[in-house]
């Protein structure tokens, strides 16, 4: 047995780490180890052969840093493309919506249903605007949207 993990230690050690990369990147999904993975794999290869563990330490370190290095590289090169639409609480932005309860920013008061999903609501120039106006969404901030009215009920359907 001592003579079984004298010949096949080190190499059962860098299969297990060879396994256990993935798996721990499979957990995250954030790219955080899966640099050391061909490192591990080169050193599991070089481990039949080169018994001495700091060689094998080497080779593993030296290569995760290069994939490290190449990876980072390539994506400062081809940065990832941003999505087309707003996404989230910023979707509405643009927006009209109705308002349905009166906005009063003195009072603190105003509600305004975008999307079918009521808001609190303030307006952007601070005026009052009255329950069943078609209003805007110029920004949000938080979780009130800040809002302008706008000419008809007809502008409504044209951008909603």
């Amino acid at each position: 047995m001592n003579e079984f993990f004298a010949n096949y230690g080190m190499m059962l050690v860098w299969l297990a780490v060879s396994i256990l990369i993935p798996a721990i990147e499979a957990v995250t999904s954030d790219m955080v180890t899966i640099w050391f993975w061909p490192g591990a794999l080169v050193a599991l290869v070089l481990s039949i052969w080169v018994k001495l563990f700091w060689v094998q330490l080497l080779v593993f370190f030296a290569l995760s840093v290069i994939c490290l290095l190449i990876v980072r590289a390539y994506f400062k090169k081809h940065p990832r493309k941003k999505e087309s639409g707003a996404m989230n609480a910023d979707s509405v932005i643009g927006k009209r919506g109705i308002v349905t309860e009166r906005i009063n920013n003195l009072l603190g008061t105003g509600a305004v249903r975008v999307g079918g999903l009521v808001w609190t609501a303030r307006s952007a120039d601070g005026s009052e605007i009255e329950p069943e106006t078609v209003v805007e969404i110029k920004e949000i901030v938080g979780v009130k949207l800040f809002c302008s009215p706008v000419d008809s009920i007809s502008s409504y359907h044209q951008k909603n």
